[in-house]
Formats: structure tokens, C-alpha cells, sequence
């Protein structure tokens, strides 16, 4: 029989992250899902983007970390996510948003 000691269910945002953190510990961690590969729930249909910009401090940690475990993933894991660093756009449509964007 096996033994673990954590057993996560679901392998989307919250379990995946919950999963490697544990398993870096040291933590024998089983992760149960109904797809046969992480992320392939509602989570797929998220627009997949990272952003450093927040107005809150505890988001813009969170954010910060995401993208050090992203960027470095295929390094680390050898998996290639097809990681992608680009830009970020504020579309403006009115001259309100214009001043206050350069603001």
C-alpha cells in the first residue's frame, strides 16, 4: 500500500503550485485529477498571462514568484511550457485614459 503525506485534489492552479512546493520540501505528495494532464480543466480556458502590476503587496509577490517558476521552468523540470516573456498592454480608447495612463 502505498503512504503519502499530503494528497491533493485537482491539478489546476491551485494544485499544481501546492504540489511542487510540497514535493521541493520533501513531502511525498499524490496529486488526483479527472484529466489526464495538469491544467486541463477550467484552468485551459484562463488567458495564461503574468503580471508584476498590482496595487496590492501580497499580489505583486505572488506575481513576482510566478514568473521566477515559470521562466525557469524548462531549466529546472526539463518540460518545455512554451513559456513566452512579451510586453504588457493598456488599450485606451478615450483621452481620460490616455492622461491618466501617462500619469
Amino acid at each position: 500500500m502505498n503512504r503519502y503525506d499530503a494528497i491533493i485534489i485537482g491539478s489546476g492552479s491551485i494544485g499544481v503550485p501546492t504540489a511542487l512546493a510540497l514535493g521541493e520540501a520533501g513531502v511525498k505528495t499524490l496529486v488526483l485529477d479527472r484529466n489526464p494532464s495538469p491544467g486541463q480543466g477550467e484552468n485551459k480556458h484562463a488567458i495564461g498571462g503574468i503580471r508584476a502590476t498590482h496595487s496590492s503587496p501580497g499580489k505583486i509577490l505572488t506575481s513576482l514568484r510566478s514568473l521566477e517558476i515559470f521562466s525557469t521552468w524548462k531549466e529546472r523540470f526539463g518540460d518545455d511550457i512554451e513559456w513566452l516573456k512579451g510586453g504588457y498592454l493598456f488599450p485606451v480608447y478615450r483621452k481620460t485614459e490616455v492622461q491618466s495612463c501617462r500619469e
